[in-house]
């Protein structure tokens, strides 16, 4: 059965208050219990998707120890879909990290879900070289 608009809004809040609090184990419980099928990653469009738990947890162990922290700033649901505008803040090395960020949510009728990150990945940050030439080719959608 398709979540609510306010369903889907409280599934994606607590996803990102689970990223925030660094429960990699509660996150992924929390994802699949929600949306049991595929998860599908484009962090950030352009390159490869990632598909599936395994590289949903491979993505969360990429992003480091102590991620940047997700604040939201705007959430809009409509139907199955929702687009979220945040701001991300960290520190990479000991130097401020921050970055703005949209993220285009999917969950679909058979479970699976779908993420399209936009954002600029810092230079300097290790994630970049490894979202870059890692998945499957970009989907056409």
């Amino acid at each position: 059965m398709p979540l609510t608009g306010h369903e889907l809004e409280l599934f994606i809040r607590r996803w990102y208050q689970l990223w925030n609090e660094q429960d990699k184990d509660g996150w992924l419980r929390h994802w699949r219990e929600t949306a049991p099928g595929e998860p599908s990653l484009e962090d950030p469009v352009g390159t490869p998707v990632k598909r599936g738990w395994e590289f949903a947890g491979e993505l969360w162990d990429r992003t480091g120890p102590n991620h940047p922290a997700v604040t939201i700033t705007q959430l809009i649901t409509g139907g199955s879909e929702a687009v979220v505008v945040a701001h991300n803040e960290g520190r990479y090395r000991g130097e401020p990290l921050v970055i703005p960020s949209v993220d285009v949510w999917r969950l679909n009728p058979d479970g699976s879900s779908a993420v399209r990150s936009f954002w600029v990945i810092p230079e300097h940050i290790p994630y970049g070289k490894w979202t870059a030439s890692t998945g499957s080719a970009p989907s056409a959608d």
